[in-house]
């Protein structure tokens, strides 16, 4: 496969990628915010917590389904980001949207983490590899 099409198949997978994990957090925060409206509700026409708490119950397990979701995610990001260095490509022309924490902190006087090395190129310095 050409490196124009490889690049080209990289930026889509990287796009539906951040696609996915946004869609899983506005999921995360609404199930949050539905829990939060359910409470307030409930406190605001005084009813009993014992009428609510399967409701409550049911909204913590989809949280935590949601929650599953985001690690499982956050998983084949790291392997899409290992497969994405195995094909050599720089990771600066399919950058995320939002920065996030390198794997491993980098060994001094050896390597430079993914995410300074982004802040150097967007700040327009030279990256050390």
């Amino acid at each position: 496969m050409s490196r124009e099409r490889t690049l080209n198949v990289a930026k889509a997978v990287t796009s539906q990628l951040h696609v996915t994990e946004e869609a899983i957090d506005s999921a995360l925060a609404e199930a949050a915010h539905l829990l939060e409206t359910c409470i307030s509700s409930r406190r605001a026409i005084r009813m009993s917590t014992l009428l609510t708490t399967e409701v409550n119950d049911s909204t913590i397990e989809a949280m935590k389904a949601l929650h599953t979701a985001q690690t499982h995610m956050a998983q084949a990001h790291r392997t899409l980001t290992k497969i994405q260095d195995q094909l050599g490509l720089d990771d600066t022309l399919m950058p995320p949207p939002f920065d996030k924490p390198p794997e491993d902190p980098p060994k001094e006087g050896v390597t430079q983490s993914r995410l300074a090395r982004r802040r150097q190129l967007a700040a327009g310095q030279s990256a050390i590899r």
